[in-house]
């Protein structure tokens, strides 16, 4: 997916240097049990003695810290619940399911988005779901992001007048501590989706809408995990640590997207439980 997001030096305020414009996001194929995967490693890492710093510095490891591996779990319960109703029941809406399955399926295929504002944009995918949801925690993420990032622009002054250069490590933990937090508070945004959508008892937007929109709206916020990757990755200089840093947004992209694998129950339940 190819996104260009021009909006955030006026949306934020910060003149942030960087390929912060254009990025590219390929749905990536995975298989149901990626949550199982995630699990397994903070139960690994919890039962260790001591967290290492490579495991620190781990999608895993910094995605629960921010509270997105909890989000995303009840995300996936949301999602069982939905799947165990759809199975007591009966419906003749197969044409419509089989638009849900197939809207929400990673392809693997790139696809082109233009937004010039993050905010906006958001705002008006939640519009277009008729849904009242504040995204200030995800608003007050990106800010503090593009704060940080300004902020490695300065160098600090000791009491020798000599100018110290933030070092490679502080950038790095950076830049992944960044893209886990907007991860994890994406996941939650749509965790929330979820329980507000569901809690309605007509159908106010189609189907077909509702999950074209959450499906946007996926793309827009993986695009934009991958434009921080971008905004810290300019002011990198080790190719180790840039190297790892692709790996690692890579894998809180993959986590972004197996929303949308949650979400096919979601709105299958919706659909039946609103044409009761």
């Amino acid at each position: 997916t190819l996104v260009k997001s021009s909006g955030i030096n006026a949306e934020y305020g910060y003149d942030v240097e960087g390929p912060k414009s254009k990025a590219r996001v390929k749905d990536s194929a995975k298989g149901t049990n990626l949550i199982n995967v995630l699990q397994e490693a903070k139960l690994k890492y919890e039962q260790s003695e001591r967290i290492s710093e490579e495991t620190k510095r781990t999608m895993v490891y910094l995605f629960d810290e921010e509270q997105g591996l909890s989000q995303l779990e009840a995300l996936e319960m949301l999602s069982r619940e939905c799947a165990l109703k759809m199975k007591s029941g009966t419906t003749d809406n197969s044409a419509l399911f089989l638009y849900i399955e197939t809207s929400l399926e990673l392809t693997g295929a790139d696809s082109e988005i233009i937004i010039e504002h993050l905010g906006a944009a958001v705002t008006d995918c939640l519009k277009n779901l008729k849904l009242d949801l504040p995204i200030s925690k995800l608003n007050h993420c990106r800010y503090e992001i593009a704060r940080q990032l300004s902020e490695t622009d300065m160098t600090s002054v000791d009491e020798t007048a000599k100018p110290t250069k933030i070092s490679n490590a502080a950038l790095l933990d950076g830049a992944l501590k960044s893209v886990a937090g907007f991860s994890a508070r994406s996941v939650e945004l749509f965790k929330k989706i979820a329980e507000l959508s569901l809690l309605k008892t007509t159908l106010e937007v189609d189907l077909k809408t509702q999950a074209d929109t959450v499906k946007f709206l996926n793309e827009v916020l993986c695009c934009e995990v991958e434009n921080i990757r971008e905004q810290w990755e300019s002011k990198m200089e080790s190719k180790a640590d840039i190297d790892l840093l692709f790996v690692e947004t890579s894998n809180a992209v993959s986590y972004l997207q197996e929303t949308l694998h949650f979400f096919v129950p979601v709105l299958k339940r919706i659909l039946v439980k609103t044409s009761m």
